[in-house]
């Protein structure tokens, strides 16, 4: 008996240490998930307690000292030091011997009035902010556009009730002397001068040795910083096309759900290289959209104060003639097809030079200068370089001494955007389209490419000479002015060592000879005067 109550005895503690153990093991769990979770947030609360009371800029953006600012960035971004390339390597800081503000030299400084000035919505914590994100795949504007359109609501009730959500988040950011205030350049294209092989050398050179940027105190974003559909060379293509008024409506390439990780991703990004005093910079030639929200843009762009501006010039004459020529690249297959119109150099010019001349060098830079937020705008004449555009920007513009070291040890860019004259391609298509030739030469680029080669050979060989049209007086007349005026008053003294109006006359002669005069191609067909050579090209 004494056996038994022993036993049972033992049955009784080993239960009870099971209750125990039920009891203890999730209140242990308990205590950890809390510890981890208090241990996660602290940054956070920190980081909430000291905007409430801490100063703020003229844009009611909070200001945090360098080292507050420093562990805010890092907590905000860690993938901040990913991007540097090394585990070595540190942010410069005000206190370092380089220069961490920057200035534009040997550039041409674009000037307005000050009354042409634009003045941008204004980004004050607590404000609505049209901007800022509803959802993932939708801005705060649209969900307010709903509301007014859908239940009726005014503006004021509307804004009211999204504010919770929707009220300008405060930035906390540190403060810059004067002379270190760093800047983010926009290097604004446009099309045709060059741009393409400047974002070639740049994102080449970030693969290799992303440090030499650093030393030259650039960040340049990469594609988890600046995420969209533009990806290598042409990340900073992202920015734009987010930045177009009504997106993919708007002639964009992005919608504005495809945005979504993009507000998340570049602002971060924007913050933390403020907060370590770095400059940004950032390539992209849809700049020259004229369609961009300069609201937007500049909401995208805080904190920073110092917006700096570079564009590129390049005269009429031989920027109209090579933007067609892209243009004709890109929708040789629709042309060849049929889906579209296949125009001349001369109907194109004559019905499109208006909407094209939005784009050239001289009308962005001065649009991006006419609003109050930026701070320059520089023009870059792509007709006195004495290198590569990447040699004068860096190292005779930005004087980035690593950077500028780097092209002169070699390096280049791996891609550029040379275009070609597309006269026999356009001619060949044109005749697929009338039966002269089978349909199925042309069916890929590269039959389009040989049979255009082919044509070219045979008219050289045979000397023939092709029917031309070129644009009207009225047209060629309405260029040439446009080109004295840009060069008049953006280039006068560069103008008169060339030659001045004369020599400008010449040149603008020559390349209307040269580029602007188009094949007839009605008269070419009507007169048979290419037939037999037709007849020789094979399925």
């Amino acid at each position: 008996s004494s056996s038994s109550a022993f036993s049972a005895r033992r049955r009784r503690e080993a239960i009870g240490s099971r209750y125990i153990a039920l009891l203890l093991v999730p209140s242990f769990i308990c205590i950890v998930t809390f510890l981890l979770i208090n241990r996660r947030l602290t940054p956070y609360f920190e980081l909430i307690s000291t905007t409430i009371d801490q100063p703020r800029d003229d844009n009611g953006i909070t200001i945090l000292n360098n080292s507050e600012a420093a562990g805010k960035s890092s907590e905000a971004n860690p993938t901040a030091m990913e991007y540097s390339g090394t585990s070595n390597a540190q942010p410069l800081n005000p206190s370092s011997s380089h220069r961490l503000g920057l200035t534009i030299n040997n550039a041409i400084p674009v000037e307005l009035p000050n009354e042409e000035k634009i003045h941008t919505t204004g980004f004050g914590p607590g404000q609505f902010c049209s901007f800022c994100p509803w959802s993932k795949d939708s801005m705060c504007a649209g969900r307010l556009d709903f509301l007014m359109t859908r239940y009726q609501m005014n503006e004021t009730a509307a804004k009211a009730s999204l504010i919770d959500k929707c009220a300008t988040p405060p930035i906390p950011h540190n403060v810059h002397a004067e002379d270190d205030e760093p800047s983010i350049i926009l290097h604004v294209g446009p099309h045709k001068t060059g741009t393409t092989a400047l974002q070639s050398f740049i994102y080449d050179l970030v693969k290799v040795n992303n440090n030499i940027f650093l030393e030259d105190n650039l960040r340049i974003p990469l594609e988890h910083e600046l995420p969209g559909c533009f990806h290598r060379e042409g990340v900073g293509l992202n920015l734009p096309h987010c930045s177009i008024n009504r997106f993919k409506r708007d002639g964009g390439q992005m919608s504005n759900s495809m945005c979504g990780s993009m507000r998340e991703a570049f602002p971060k990004f924007v913050a933390d290289a403020y907060n370590k005093s770095q400059n940004i910079l950032v390539v992209a030639e849809d700049f020259d959209r004229s369609l961009i929200n300069f609201n937007r843009l500049h909401f995208l762009l805080q904190p920073y104060k110092k917006i700096k501006v570079v564009s590129t010039y390049r005269r009429l004459h031989d920027w109209l003639p090579s933007w067609y020529n892209q243009i004709a690249d890109h929708y040789q297959l629709e042309y060849a097809r049929g889906n579209e119109t296949y125009p001349s150099f001369v109907e194109w010019v004559e019905e499109k030079y208006d909407k094209f001349l939005k784009a050239h060098g001289v009308t962005v830079a001065e649009r991006f200068k006419s609003y109050e937020f930026i701070e320059s705008v520089h023009l870059i004449n792509m007709h006195d370089m004495a290198d590569s555009l990447a040699d004068t920007f860096f190292c005779d513009i930005l004087q980035a001494k690593a950077t500028c070291k780097a092209i002169k040890d070699g390096v280049r860019p791996s891609k550029s955007n040379i275009g070609f004259d597309h006269e026999y391609q356009r001619l060949a298509i044109e005749a697929k389209r009338a039966g002269k030739i089978p349909a199925s030469s042309l069916e890929k680029k590269i039959q389009i490419r040989r049979v255009s080669k082919f044509l070219m050979m045979q008219v050289e060989q045979t000397n023939t000479s092709l029917p031309r049209l070129c644009p009207s007086n009225e047209t060629l007349e309405k260029i040439l002015t446009q080109e004295l005026e840009h060069e008049s008053k953006y280039l006068p003294e560069w103008s008169e060592s060339q030659g001045g109006e004369e020599a400008l006359r010449k040149s603008f002669e020559k390349a209307v000879q040269k580029k602007f005069c188009a094949f007839d191609v009605v008269k070419i067909f009507d007169t048979g005067i290419m037939d037999s050579i037709f007849r020789q090209v094979k399925k």
